[in-house]
């Protein structure tokens, strides 16, 4: 039987027990809100009804977020999920072998967490396409228990902005050898992108994706499953598009 990568690391990451405590908890705020009214009928206390209402308004504001995070398909595959079924993510990742990232004699990596395929990045459980990444960088920022994380931003060909945590912080030495990589191994631009600048970044990406899927004629999967398979040919185009943009090791 062939292991399946994608569904193996769902399960490592804990995503189908999550949705199980998540519907366990909402619906026991359902038995609240239900408890609260047959109380409400026998006894008409103020208290309850405070009950009601707080528990109403958790319900009805958590509906929606509940509701997309038990039906997204597949966690660890972000942005894809929102296009293909679960079977053809899995489709996807047939014949893709990963294996540690060691990076180069120039550029060594050690993160047990980073692994890769012929077309594939995974970055501590999320899986990251290299075709189709046109912006990379790792950075280190703090997180809310005051302690340092690496995070890895990417942007898409689609425009869509993707931020992956590493789950710890990586050395100084491996993020700049892993931002090198990008550039001089997959043809990734590890270049600073401030946020005041993201939304520029991918109107200008998601327009020219939008002016190609047109050009070819196809629907928005089947053109996505080509930019899976063969987007690294088209990266220049993408660059091309981003006024001032410079290539690493461009003379200003």
């Amino acid at each position: 039987m062939k292991r399946n990568i994608i569904r193996t690391t769902e399960w490592k990451k804990l995503y189908p027990i999550k949705k199980g405590i998540i519907v366990s908890v909402w619906l026991f705020a359902v038995i609240i809100l239900y408890a609260g009214f047959r109380g409400l009928i026998e006894d008409h206390d103020l208290k309850t009804i405070v009950v009601i209402i707080l528990d109403g308004a958790i319900l009805v504001k958590s509906f929606r977020p509940v509701k997309n995070y038990l039906f997204t398909r597949y966690h660890c595959v972000p942005v894809f999920n929102q296009i293909f079924t679960k079977k053809e993510l899995e489709e996807l990742f047939e014949g893709e072998v990963f294996r540690k990232m060691t990076g180069s004699m120039e550029n060594p990596l050690n993160s047990p967490d980073l692994l890769e395929s012929e077309n594939w990045f995974c970055i501590h459980g999320k899986f990251i396409s290299k075709n189709m990444t046109i912006i990379g960088r790792a950075w280190v920022a703090a997180s809310l228990n005051n302690r340092d994380i690496t995070s890895v931003k990417i942007f898409y060909m689609t425009g869509q902005y993707l931020e992956v945590k590493a789950g710890y912080s990586w050395k100084v030495s491996t993020i700049q050898s892993f931002n090198r990589l990008l550039w001089e191994k997959y043809q990734i631009i590890p270049v600073k992108v401030f946020s005041r600048d993201y939304e520029r970044i991918s109107t200008i990406l998601k327009n020219t994706y939008d002016r190609m899927k047109t050009e070819k004629d196809l629907c928005e999967k089947e053109f996505v499953r080509y930019l899976l398979e063969d987007g690294a040919d088209s990266k220049a185009l993408f660059w091309s598009e981003i006024p001032g943009f410079q290539l690493p090791g461009e003379n200003k």
